[in-house]
């Protein structure tokens, strides 16, 4: 068996790594809607080349950094789904954070796109199953997926603010079973099932902060 590791904590998020985030977020986004026509892509290539040579220099291995909460637990600065750092985060903004249930504000854009005009279905698995994640958490009891449904009752736009909301519905020793909905509006586009095993706080340790 592997010895567990502990992750480096900082004082909330690091605010250039936000920004960085959020630029290289803008960035994905313009390359995807720009016109072959309109842009001198070799040029805007080399430039994003350079940037990125400069980034890796100063490089590490490990891209895990959290951030502690107010109210206990932690945040994973990079996380792929609610993490500023992350470019490839939405990113999920949490509205309630609560015991009962979970609700997050999220706006996917081009960049998620699968069929034409619709979030790719991989983007809203992955968004249900982080809120489903997060409401076993909130509930006090943090685990990981060992199976998720999702139905999806029409396709999701992008470019428009969406409701994702999750909930713990019961627990059966360490199997954790919940339900969430991803919503455009009134509109329901998706809803999900999981079953999650919850896993002890030991499993993850994190230090205090320095």
């Amino acid at each position: 068996m592997s010895e567990s590791k502990a992750f480096p904590v900082v004082d909330g998020v690091p605010p250039g790594r936000a920004l960085l985030g959020a630029r290289i977020r803008e960035l994905i986004e313009a390359s995807v809607c720009v016109r072959d026509d309109e842009a001198d892509l070799l040029t805007a290539a080399s430039r994003v080349e350079a940037v990125t040579a400069a980034l890796r220099a100063s490089g590490g291995a490990a891209p895990l950094l959290l951030a502690a909460l107010e109210g206990g637990g932690h945040l994973s600065i990079n996380n792929p789904l609610e993490g500023p750092g992350n470019p490839l985060a939405p990113p999920l903004l949490w509205v309630d954070v609560g015991p009962e249930s979970v609700r997050a504000d999220v706006l996917l854009g081009a960049a998620h796109e699968g069929p034409p005009g619709r979030v790719h279905g991989g983007w809203v698995a992955a968004v249900l199953d982080h809120v489903l994640g997060r409401a076993t958490a909130a509930a006090g009891y943090p685990g990981m997926t060992a199976s998720l449904t999702v139905d999806y009752h029409r396709g999701t736009p992008y470019a428009v603010p969406l409701t994702a909301e999750g909930r713990l519905v019961r627990r059966e020793g360490r199997k954790l079973h919940a339900t969430g909905t991803l919503r455009a509006g009134d509109v329901v586009c998706a809803t999900a099932t999981a079953i999650l095993v919850h896993f002890s706080a030991d499993r993850f340790p994190v230090p205090a902060k320095d």
